[in-house]
């Protein structure tokens, strides 16, 4: 029996791409375009539940002002008119969690945004964030064909979509946005003002603080120099943002439920709950990028690089992970690491041949199309 070469089944698509996509001279928006028709068009195919319930919830929520629960937009614009007010709210719900969250409340109030301009402004920010992801794509791979089906992979997991699909107020697609600006920039004041963005969006953006600078090592090439600059720059953003936070807390009473009620036996318990499905909800998250995660760390070993090895996995990977289970929101928490991803990428294209890498990122791409977004 005659066998099949693999590569050739894939000619079509890639005949089709190369003509109707990657030859025009703006072939980074045609990417964008069609990856965001082809995926959302595959969530709602497959997913229509989804859809239909979280976007009829917010309709009623944000246009019939009829307030449904697990939604936040109103708490964020209340929060935006008195930010250094104590308020008071449920004991473990999202909006105890959200006392320094100052960003998206700002904002609301400043630019004068209802619940719908908030949401609006996340999906402006959504495309704003998936062009600079693809320019990033294009720059690590160089190769036209590659970026498309890792571009097309990261639309299809939820640090890729929940600028469109996250309706209720999670707020992380400002988060993600903000993090991919500090990525992106040189200049520190401006590289500064991202971060305190990112980090007064979300805490958990801080942690990933140690990825930001391994990022700009790696994916600018930094001499020791200018890599020890970064670095310098990235810990004067953290204490920054340490010592604004404590400021805040002892002047105007200001506590996130999450540090006041951390204790030990409590983090226990919330290992026991969360690994009861651990599995699901980081299959989720990451879907074929923990390939990426596994690659990484087996190449890192085998090469005896252990001090790359220990950075990507206590300064960037494992805190999160020991969050994720602190907080029981795996979807969310583990979608931070999307910065860990990509340099994982740069590091992996390195070392592995082009026919390879082709094929970690084609399987990446269809294992992510095969598991559609699903949140919460």
């Amino acid at each position: 029996m005659e066998t099949i070469n693999l590569w050739s089944l894939f000619n079509p698509l890639e005949s089709f791409l190369e003509k109707s996509i990657l030859s025009s001279k703006y072939w980074k928006i045609r990417v964008l375009l069609f990856s965001c028709l082809v995926s959302f068009t595959w969530l709602f195919a497959l997913n229509r539940g989804y859809i239909y319930e979280n976007f009829r919830s917010f309709y009623a929520d944000v246009i019939l002002h009829n307030p449904q629960p697990f939604f936040f937009w109103n708490s964020i614009i209340e929060q935006g008119d008195a930010p250094l007010k104590f308020h008071q709210f449920e004991s473990g719900s999202h909006e105890a969690n959200r006392i320094f969250r100052l960003t998206i409340p700002l904002i609301a109030h400043y630019f004068h945004l209802n619940s719908l301009g908030l949401y609006l402004l996340q999906v402006v920010l959504g495309v704003g964030f998936l062009y600079l992801l693809v320019n990033i794509l294009a720059r690590i791979l160089v190769d036209k064909l590659l970026t498309f089906y890792l571009f097309f992979a990261f639309v299809n997991v939820y640090v890729g979509s929940c600028f469109f699909f996250n309706c209720f107020g999670h707020g992380d697609g400002y988060t993600f946005f903000f993090m991919l600006c500090a990525l992106v920039v040189r200049r520190p004041l401006v590289m500064t003002l991202f971060c305190q963005l990112a980090f007064w969006c979300d805490e958990r953006s801080v942690v990933m603080a140690v990825a930001l600078w391994l990022f700009h090592h790696f994916y600018y090439q930094l001499s020791r120099k200018g890599s020890m600059k970064v670095l310098w720059l990235v810990i004067g953003n953290v204490l920054l943002y340490l010592v604004v936070r404590v400021y805040l807390s002892k002047t105007y009473h200001l506590v996130s439920e999450d540090v006041e009620n951390f204790s030990f036996d409590r983090y226990l318990y919330f290992i026991k709950f969360t690994s009861l499905w651990y599995g699901k909800r980081s299959s989720v998250s990451l879907e074929g990028f923990a390939l990426v995660i596994m690659v990484v760390f087996i190449i890192l070993y085998r090469d005896r690089q252990y001090l790359r090895l220990l950075l990507l996995a206590l300064g960037s990977w494992l805190p999160i992970v020991a969050i994720s289970f602190l907080v029981g929101d795996t979807v969310r928490t583990l979608s931070f690491t999307f910065v860990f991803w990509l340099i994982a990428l740069i590091i992996i294209k390195e070392r592995i041949n082009p026919v390879q890498l082709k094929a970690l990122v084609l399987i990446i791409s269809f294992v992510n199309l095969l598991i559609p977004v699903s949140f919460p």
